[in-house]
């Protein structure tokens, strides 16, 4: 079958992604996922797709792209500035394109990610239900490597028509110049000192630039006293783990499936969006979540996008 596209650069890290997998955890395999799904959910939205139609993740730009056809496509996230066959293009909005256009994202000064979408979603392989690239599990072909130079990809549905759309401009999240995260206690909080739990909050502890899919490693004081080995327990998006240097690490997407370091608890999932487009350097303070803002904001998240059934992971409010 002739292509749709063609990727002329794929930039430092493309992926392609969607919800997540749901199955495979008992065979040990990642969740995977769109990092920032706050942006990922709006590019399908503007196009009309399922919410969890599979759509590319591009890390810090760099990413050119041919088409082949005619046809509609939307671009989100943060920190790239893009152009349609040179001319400027926004992000947060649908674009039309005709064969032999390219379209082109520099490298960014803020945010991380961008996230194209294609009418009906990427045409691709899934495992466990999912086309969710996790490089680690060494899954087949784009399920376990990011794209390469002169990569085609097809969509499913290439003579889709709809209207120029774009997200209303207050729902466009700045990028990030500090965070403050709402932390859900975890059983294993007790399990440091009165001193370190203050610490947690009191403290403002800055992004590594070690960080990547897998966790958000936060520097900042070393958390010591605690234990650092405990039994090995389940992880979930946004566990906050403490490991042996004392420093807490949040879990993010490609995060393993169980833990055995003495975890802090868990980050509000809506947080999790922000973290996945903060630069390293980027000033991270703690606070404590109250659990029924939480759950109420997910619930308008998930009305508000439309997913019917619960994904791997609760999404935050739009």
């Amino acid at each position: 079958m002739s292509a749709h596209g063609v990727v002329e650069r794929p930039g430092p890290f493309c992926t392609i992604q969607d919800l997540g997998r749901r199955a495979g955890r008992r065979a040990g395999l990642a969740p995977g996922g769109a990092m920032d799904q706050r942006a990922y959910l709006w590019a399908n939205r503007l196009l009309g797709n399922d919410p969890g139609a599979a759509a590319l993740e591009i890390t810090l730009g760099g990413f050119a792209l041919r088409f082949a056809v005619e046809t509609v496509v939307a671009m989100t996230g943060t920190g790239c500035a893009a152009t349609l066959d040179g001319v400027e293009t926004g992000a947060w909005r649908t674009m039309r394109v005709r064969p032999g256009h390219l379209l082109r994202l520099g490298y960014g000064t803020t945010g991380m990610r961008s996230y194209l979408a294609f009418p009906g979603g990427l045409d691709v392989t899934t495992a466990f239900g999912s086309a969710s690239a996790v490089v680690r599990d060494g899954l087949p072909g784009l399920l376990g490597r990011p794209l390469r130079p002169g990569e085609t990809l097809r969509w499913r549905a290439p003579d889709h028509r709809c209207p120029v759309r774009r997200v209303p401009d207050e729902l466009i999240p700045p990028p990030p110049d500090s965070l403050t995260v709402s932390l859900v206690i975890g059983y294993e909080w007790g399990e440091f000192s009165r001193a370190e739990r203050d610490q947690v909050f009191d403290a403002t502890w800055t992004i590594d630039p070690a960080s990547d899919r897998t966790a958000i490693r936060l520097v900042g004081p070393s958390l010591t006293t605690g234990p650092r080995v405990l039994d090995s327990t389940p992880l979930v998006d946004g566990t906050v783990q403490v490991t042996g240097d004392g420093l807490p690490l949040v879990f993010t997407r490609d995060r393993p499936t169980i833990g055995g370091y003495a975890k802090l608890g868990s980050a509000d999932p809506i947080a999790l969006d922000a973290l996945a487009q903060a630069r390293p350097g980027t000033p991270v303070r703690f606070v404590r979540a109250d659990p029924d803002v939480l759950r109420s904001a997910l619930a308008r998240r998930e009305s508000f996008f439309r997913i019917t059934s619960c994904p791997r992971t609760p999404v935050s409010a739009p």
